[in-house]
């Protein structure tokens, strides 16, 4: 049950639809949004500053500092007065909250009295990542306890959704997320295995669990690369959510080359929704 959902914003437009998407959500499922501002101590404290002030001959920190502490505040706070104003708007309720720290560290902290943490795909830098997922989203999924949801679509849609399984304890998790999902968002049900011969097997171990719970589903097996067929199956059913967990098997592989996950969130049609 979702019950508290913890929304990052910096102002950015990726973050806005992130935002968005977590007010439609909440007007689904009668939650309550936090919304989270983290002035990034790194801007203050970081060698940026002092290189700056070398180069222009005064003393570290001198005048430069404060300026730039209370431009990132400011900045902060329009943030979470257009957050506020959104959910206002939308008659959802929320709290909002700015602090000074390590952004990624200061979301997981936040987040662990959340239900579930809904940010944009990327954030201020997302101009520059041509619609790839931001370092902050990447290490927010890596390490929160929390199931994250990774969106660029600003608007939720309640009717059908794809759970990718692939037998790991993380999918497992996937698996149990959705079956609470079915039951309290009144979505369809896809659960989509890709690979061999071992498939149907893997198939009704979620089948086992899902009829358990009284879930309808519809099971579906594909071949090839799990990262593209994947997201080929979310656009070929139309899914308006794909749930998958943050790690597969391969864990050496992600390190290395980037994860079935990773791909996924970077080229989806639609939202997703990461469990751990």
């Amino acid at each position: 049950m979702i019950k508290r959902v913890l929304v990052p914003v910096d102002g950015s437009d990726e973050a806005n639809i992130g935002a968005h998407y977590a007010v439609s959500l909440a007007k689904r499922c009668g939650a309550t949004l936090l919304g989270l501002h983290v002035v990034d101590i790194k801007l203050l404290e970081g060698p940026l500053l002092r290189d700056i002030s070398a180069s222009l001959g005064t003393a570290p920190y001198v005048n430069y500092q404060g300026n730039i502490a209370m431009i990132l505040e400011e900045r902060g706070k329009a943030a979470l007065k257009a957050f506020e104003d959104a959910c206002k708007d939308a008659g959802v309720p929320s709290k909002t909250e700015q602090v000074t720290g390590i952004v990624t560290r200061a979301i997981l902290e936040k987040g662990e009295l959340a239900d579930l943490i809904v940010m944009g795909r990327s954030g201020e830098h997302g101009p520059w990542l041509e619609g790839l997922v931001g370092s902050t989203t990447e290490a927010v999924v890596r390490r929160a306890r929390q199931p994250v949801l990774i969106t660029a679509v600003a608007a939720f849609k309640g009717s059908r959704f794809v759970v990718a399984y692939d037998g790991s304890h993380h999918a497992n998790k996937a698996v149990q997320t959705a079956a609470t999902l079915a039951a309290e968002w009144r979505m369809d049900c896809h659960v989509l295995a890709v690979g061999g011969k071992k498939v149907a097997a893997l198939l009704e171990e979620a089948k086992a669990y899902l009829q358990a719970h009284a879930v309808a589903a519809q099971y579906v097996t594909r071949e090839g690369d799990p990262s593209e067929a994947i997201v080929a199956y979310a656009a070929e059913c139309q899914a308006d959510l794909l749930i998958m967990g943050a790690y597969g098997h391969t864990k050496v592989r992600e390190l290395v080359v980037g994860s079935t996950t990773a791909y996924a969130v970077n080229h989806a049609p639609c939202p997703v929704l990461l469990t751990r």
